[in-house]
């Protein structure tokens, strides 16, 4: 029996992980070139980012999660939209959440909370590299020196940090989790 009401559970995650995932709008781009080992040259349309700093990426995320909850000047509720956008630098963490279509920055509500900031990303470049499961950091490590090789392998001029993106809830089942490190490139 409890065997039985485990496999259930699972069974239940598991959908409610497919369909979070599916649901979920998504950020736009193009796929220009395959560079093997999961590693992709992508463009990426115009998007409008919410961004703040904060000392760790839970209030980071709690930050930007209240503004598109409805803490912002109009009281409006906003999707959420995937990936969330993180780069460490030092004790900061910076996250940005992309504002679904039709928002920008001269649309988009004015925010409530200090220190979060709205803006246009214009059309750029990036080269990324996909992989699954929760986040930790000999994943980051062993996924960036892979990017990292392919970067200097094919002559590519990076412009920035390396970033993360991640395009699931923590509650979706490891295996369907999508993760990728990526950095814009000129």
């Amino acid at each position: 029996m409890i065997v039985a009401t485990l496999l259930v559970l699972v069974a239940i995650w598991f959908l409610v992980g497919v369909r979070i995932s599916m649901s979920t709008e998504q950020v736009n781009y193009t796929v220009i070139e395959e560079l093997g080992d999961g590693v992709e040259i992508r463009q990426y349309e115009e998007n409008t980012f919410i961004s703040a700093d904060a000392g760790g990426s839970n209030s980071g995320f709690r930050i930007l999660s209240g503004y598109i909850f409805g803490k912002n000047e109009q009281n409006t509720k906003i999707a959420m939209t995937a990936p969330v956008i993180s780069r460490q630098e030092g004790d900061v963490i910076h996250m940005s959440f992309v504002l679904p279509e039709g928002y920008d920055s001269k649309n988009a509500p004015a925010p409530l909370e200090e220190g979060v900031m709205i803006h246009d990303v214009a059309p750029r470049k990036v080269v990324a590299i996909k992989f699954s499961g929760y986040v930790t950091d000999s994943k980051i490590e062993s996924h960036r020196t892979i990017l990292e090789e392919k970067i200097s392998e094919n002559g590519l001029n990076t412009k920035g940090e390396i970033f993360l993106m991640r395009y699931n809830p923590p509650w979706v089942p490891p295996m369907l989790m999508k993760n990728e490190l990526a950095v814009e490139i000129e």
